[in-house]
């Protein structure tokens, strides 16, 4: 198994800068369904920052490298991390189902404790850590062998990469499942793209942003901020294809859609929509 996800990365005295974990993600959107989301999730960990992103922003770079045109069918907007290496400050792009995306500006730390407790897997040997965050507590197995103090999402400070990390309710859990050189000459379109027009937030604001946008699901395309053109249709993020007629009766199932989003990794953010 280490052969194959870390061929490209040899012992630790021959990383690259830039290299990219790739996580397997599972996780609950709503703590009162059984139903588990499967998405990949990329740390790119370079000389200058470290970038978690989902897959999706990754093909849809692929995509414009070989066409000059951003999209593909499947693709949809998602939140984002970009924190520089001198700063300690990570640049939450969030994306909360409106036309914008908003940025918000935090420090983030763990407390971590570091345990005796030792595991080897893919022939790596693993040390546990436990920590609270974000109104969970968590556990992370974290390598020594790759002396880089990231993991998927905010998580960092330990001695070496977050391999595995889950919290104890198990609503969430991560995974590497491979590893590969960034190639020097990579670009983050995509990215580049959606922050270049975020629009600067605080965490107040963000959660008034989403009340809102609970009130008014489709308020975006109303207000003229999003034009649909005669005879063409608005598609949501969960495939569902809607004409601008159909918005105002889709209006309550939305509501409901967002409602069962209950369970995001930072527990404690989680917004309270209306009863």
């Amino acid at each position: 198994m280490k052969s194959l996800l870390f061929i490209l990365l040899g012992t630790c005295m021959m990383f690259a800068q830039n290299n990219r974990f790739i996580y397997e993600v599972k996780y609950k959107k709503d703590s009162t369904s059984k139903d588990i989301t499967r998405e990949n999730y990329y740390l790119d960990i370079t000389k200058e920052d470290i970038a978690y992103y989902n897959r999706l922003n990754y093909i849809n770079d692929s995509i414009f490298n070989a066409t000059g045109h951003y999209g593909f069918k499947g693709n949809r907007l998602t939140s984002f991390l970009i924190k520089k290496k001198d700063d300690n400050i990570y640049q939450n792009y969030e994306y909360i189902g409106d036309v914008n995306f908003y940025k918000l500006s935090e420090e983030t730390k763990q407390h971590w404790n570091i345990t005796d407790s030792i595991k080897v897997s893919s022939n790596f040997q693993l040390q546990k850590a436990t920590t609270q965050f974000g109104g969970r507590n968590w556990i992370a197995w974290f390598t020594k062998d790759i002396p880089m103090p990231y993991g998927p999402y905010k998580f960092n400070g330990l001695p070496g990469l977050i391999m595995e990390l889950y919290d104890t309710k198990k609503n969430y859990y991560f995974n590497v499942i491979k590893s590969e050189k960034i190639p020097d000459d990579y670009q983050r379109n995509s990215l580049n793209n959606y922050i270049s027009r975020a629009i600067p937030v605080t965490q107040k604001d963000l959660n008034k942003l989403r009340l809102d946008l609970y009130s008014n699901p489709f308020k975006y395309a109303f207000n003229g901020s999003l034009t649909i053109p005669e005879g063409k249709k608005l598609l949501l993020d969960d495939g569902t294809v809607l004409s601008k007629e159909q918005l105002k009766p889709a209006e309550a199932n939305e509501r409901k859609k967002l409602k069962a989003f209950n369970n995001p990794i930072e527990l404690d953010k989680a917004v309270k929509y209306p009863q």
